[in-house]
């Protein structure tokens, strides 16, 4: 499977979802009771949407914040949790 660097993957999310494109992303949740990575999480068309404030939400600088375009759904993750992107492995 090809690999891509996680910070070149979020430069190319921006500019995907700045064009009205979508791109697919796999993630983990993570469970804050149990401080484990919980279920994947695979989204097939989504699109970043704008970043809270580190005020509003805590940690913010270090998620991304998404947009399942399938459903409407607003969804955020950790950046570090973040596994694939358009079928591409993510390292860091």
């Amino acid at each position: 499977m090809e690999k891509i660097n996680l910070y070149v993957a979020i430069e190319q999310m921006k500019h995907i979802s700045v064009t009205g494109g979508t791109f697919s992303v796999k993630f983990r949740k993570w469970n804050r009771q149990t401080r484990n990575g919980g279920d994947m999480v695979i989204l097939t068309a989504a699109r970043l949407r704008r970043k809270a404030t580190d005020e509003n939400i805590e940690n913010s600088s270090y998620k991304l914040f998404l947009t399942d375009t399938t459903t409407g759904r607003p969804l955020n993750c950790w950046e570090c949790l973040v596994m694939e992107f358009n079928g591409k492995r993510i390292t860091i």
